[in-house]
């Protein structure tokens, strides 16, 4: 990035035939075309920087509804459902359920209540 003096020196050795003063003016206008950029670069990023904390607010306010206790698994759903270990295995496969991994399911204790009340 060019300093103050290069700008200056640029300036004066392309206008040749111009006066300081003309110079220093032109410097005087860059300086402000910068600043206003500048300005107007940071109440962007200003701007993108508040949308992402609301985005964020909003994720965190969905979180913590969703308690930590709403989410079981298989035992705590067949308990939640009031079912025997041979019902719930016959169930289980038309239960709504969340995969962790191949092993690691979890089932949403308000998922299973809407799916109970659909039945």
């Amino acid at each position: 990035m060019l300093g103050e003096k290069e700008i200056s020196s640029e300036l004066v050795g392309t206008n040749r035939g111009s006066s300081s003063a003309e110079v220093a003016r032109t410097l005087s206008e860059t300086r402000e075309a910068l600043r206003q950029f500048e300005t107007s670069a940071l109440a962007d990023v200003a701007r993108t920087l508040s949308e992402v904390v609301e985005s964020l607010a909003q994720t965190t306010r969905v979180l913590s509804a969703v308690r930590r206790e709403e989410w079981v698994d298989a035992e705590g759903a067949r308990l939640h459902l009031k079912r025997t270990r041979k019902q719930f295995e016959k169930i289980a496969p038309r239960l709504p359920r969340h995969y962790l991994s191949e092993r690691g399911i979890l089932y949403n204790v308000k998922e299973l209540d809407e799916w109970l009340m659909s039945r």
